[in-house]
């Protein structure tokens, strides 16, 4: 009579246990994709390397949530692997998945996740195309939901997400590249990349209400915005394209700087400057809240304010006389890869 050795036993639990979770899925087109899968992994007894994180990219692919996930592997010493698809994730102790919308279709293409570490960034509320009753199942399937800011972990939580698998990490900027300087130039700065949720229309309202200030529009794509050609006329805007390894020369002529976002994660810029010691004015949305102390180390206002406000804003900070880079000091990358690493232990 043979019997069966203990590996072998723990095997052939893990693959019922895992067909069981994904029995007990209620959204069936997820459990139908993940039929055809069971089979193959089952019937797979080739070994496979065995990483310690996948950072899960996706079509993520140069975006900002990439460098987000190399700044996490730049300070990770285990093995790690970047999976630009989410068919075929090779095998984890855990991964790591650069925004929450990848996770549904993973877990449905992927059986082995049902029994690894998963940590999910979430950037900010979004239609990802699934009902927000999925999203929330699958989001409570984790081990931890991390995200970028403190409103949004409480908006999560409020949808219900289990609030012990939640937390909020905020992000980080580099020292060594983002470096204060003396704010003496009096030109204020943007720095975002056209989309109309980065509140276009205030933006160019503010640099059209405020003649007597010099204005610096730092990103990309802004011929795109229907009056592009009259932003650019403006006589008091320097609209620049940089490499981003440029930024900080431009950020060296800020003394104020402005994001108008009416819905954000972050954003990233706004570390990035504050980090050169320019006074922020920020719209309350991300993390904004989290690290602005209104009328100390900035200012902050509603999405929905009207435009005077945040020009009488913008004219408050500069009489404000705090080093801003000391209020940011503890936001690092290094910092930032190490509480992430901390959630895998």
């Amino acid at each position: 009579m043979h019997f069966l050795d203990r590996a072998l036993i723990k095997k052939i639990f893990f693959k019922i246990l895992t067909i069981g979770r994904i029995e007990s899925y209620k959204y069936p087109y997820i459990f139908e994709r993940t039929k055809s899968n069971i089979s193959k992994l089952l019937g797979d007894s080739s070994p496979a390397k065995l990483y310690d994180l996948v950072f899960v990219i996706n079509d993520a692919k140069g975006w900002i949530l990439e460098g987000i996930c190399r700044e996490i592997a730049r300070y990770f010493p285990g093995d790690y692997f970047f999976a630009y698809s989410l068919a075929d994730l090779p095998q984890a102790k855990a991964y790591f998945f650069a925004h929450y919308s990848f996770l549904p279709i993973a877990l449905k293409q992927n059986p082995i996740l049902w029994q690894s570490k998963l940590l999910v960034w979430y950037t900010h509320p979004k239609d990802i195309g699934r009902s927000n009753e999925e999203l929330i199942y699958t989001l409570n399937q984790t081990t931890k939901v991390i995200c970028t800011c403190s409103q949004f972990a409480e908006l999560i939580n409020s949808q219900g997400v289990n609030r012990k698998q939640t937390t909020f990490i905020l992000g980080g900027a580099d020292p060594k590249i983002f470096q204060p300087h003396q704010r003496s130039n009096g030109t204020i700065g943007f720095c975002t990349a056209y989309y109309l949720r980065k509140s276009p229309e205030m933006i160019f309202n503010i640099i059209k209400l405020m003649p007597h200030r010099k204005f610096i529009l730092l990103g990309r794509n802004w011929d795109q915005y229907e009056i592009f050609e009259e932003l650019l006329a403006l006589p008091n805007l320097s609209y620049i394209q940089a490499a981003y390894a440029d930024y900080p020369k431009y950020y060296a002529q800020m003394d104020v700087f402005v994001s108008a976002s009416k819905l954000e994660g972050g954003p990233i810029p706004l570390i990035e400057a504050m980090m050169c010691n320019i006074v922020p004015v920020a719209s309350k949305t991300g993390f904004a809240p989290d690290i602005i102390n209104h009328g100390q180390n900035g200012f902050l206002f509603d999405t929905d304010s009207p435009y005077q406000v945040v020009c009488d804003l913008i004219e408050q900070a500069f009489d404000i006389q705090t080093d801003i880079s000391k209020t940011v000091e503890d936001l690092s990358w290094e910092k930032f890869s190490l509480k992430v690493q901390k959630l895998l232990d």
